[in-house]
């Protein structure tokens, strides 16, 4: 029986298990197509589904296909891709894209750019922590459709000559969606290049313009209009103090608002564009209107400024409003009233045609058609004296 147990302690471990080799994995080859931007792979096995993950968040589906297809991919920033499938067993594997390359703080760190005066377009960055000395980083925008590249046309400079900001100056030709890089070179060094993705609607920092009005004892009507490229639909906000009253705020749907019995007030403007969460920062203070109460020199000084002055006793800018749309107005209904008159006279016309004039029996055998009506009261010819007139001559 020791033996057997003696025995039993020497054989070796191979011979007592046998051991399954192990099964193909159903995804092999797993590579990154930037031309295509797709995560692409080749099937060995039947998986019935397939995930695509970017740093562990689920991305899209590949359904029938041996690849995920991605809308953007990173061209600086490595990051990881992973496919899962849910068969039995469970299988995953990943890749590193885009491969690292360089010390990655020697970067363009705090990349950012943004949307202002409706025009322009800035973006700003800081030297890397381990950047040597003499690098030097350049700025391009991508075109997301055909990969198109352009430099920026303007650098900012900090005080080594180091470019850490860019200037463009006509945003109307960017697409909406762009894709900005700094790359970054040195004689000792290979420096990893940063990249960002945007949607210029959302970067956009909306310019808002001035309030412009009239206004009266009555009411005020305050105008404004917005301008941007990315962004074309907006809701307002207003802020209103009458006086010395306590300012209250006020939505407008439209670029325009009217506000009733203003007297004196002050107001300004922020804007929302659709699809953001923030509101726009406020516009400057505009005032509006002036009492008689109030010196001529201050008259003086507001007209000096610009300010609007509402005429408090009279109805002056009202009336001219009023006259200036009326004068249309009334032409317009002058020419359809003409229109319609003529109209109607040609449809009576039509209606009630002219009645032909009936012919005379007796005057068609005439030479004249004058007929003069006999009265028997009168005398006759013979009773009528008849002078002669003889003509002497011509004077």
């Amino acid at each position: 029986m020791a033996f057997l147990w003696l025995a039993l302690c020497l054989t070796p471990a191979c011979c007592l298990l046998h051991k399954d080799e192990d099964p193909e994995p159903p995804i092999k080859n797993l590579r990154m197509q930037p031309e295509t931007r797709r995560l692409t792979w080749d099937l060995s096995g039947n998986v019935s589904e397939i995930s695509c993950f970017i740093n562990s968040r689920l991305i899209t589906k590949a359904v029938d296909k041996p690849y995920c297809q991605f809308r953007v991919l990173p061209t600086c920033q490595v990051t990881n891709f992973t496919v899962a499938s849910t068969g039995d067993p469970p299988f995953s594997a990943g890749i590193l894209y885009p491969r690292p390359e360089g010390h990655p703080e020697a970067a363009a760190q705090r990349l950012g750019c943004w949307v202002h005066d409706v025009d322009f377009l800035t973006c700003s960055w800081e030297a890397g922590r381990a950047a040597p000395g003499d690098v030097q980083y350049r700025l391009y925008w991508q075109d997301l459709k055909t990969y198109e590249e352009e430099e920026c046309p303007r650098y900012g400079v900090d005080d080594r000559g180091t470019h850490i900001r860019c200037h463009f100056d006509d945003v109307s030709r960017l697409r909406e969606h762009v894709q900005f890089l700094v790359k970054g070179t040195s004689r000792g060094a290979r420096i990893p290049c940063s990249d960002l993705t945007v949607e210029l609607a959302r970067i956009e920092r909306l310019s808002l313009p001035n309030i412009t009005g009239m206004c009266n004892k009555s009411y005020s009507i305050m105008e404004w209009k917005m301008s941007s490229h990315f962004n074309h639909r907006f809701t307002y906000e207003l802020e209103i103090q009458k006086g010395s009253d306590p300012a209250y705020t006020e939505k407008a749907p439209g670029s325009y608002f009217v506000l009733p019995n203003p007297g004196n007030y002050a107001v300004r403007l922020r804007a929302h564009a659709r699809f953001r969460q923030t509101w726009s920062e406020w516009s400057a203070v505009r005032r509006f209107g002036l009492g008689s109460f109030q010196e001529e020199k201050l008259r003086t000084q507001t007209r000096a400024e610009g300010r609007p002055e509402c005429d408090l006793g009279k109805d002056t800018h009202f009336r001219d409003w009023l006259t200036s749309a009326l004068i249309p107005l009334g032409a317009l209904l002058a020419l359809g009233l003409g229109v319609a008159l003529c109209r109607r006279y040609s449809v009576l016309h039509k209606l009630f045609p002219p009645i032909p004039h009936l012919k005379d029996p007796i005057s068609d055998n005439l030479h004249s058609s004058k007929l003069v009506a006999w009265e028997a009261s009168r005398a006759s010819r013979e009773d009528c004296q008849v002078a002669e007139v003889q003509v002497l001559g011509e004077t």
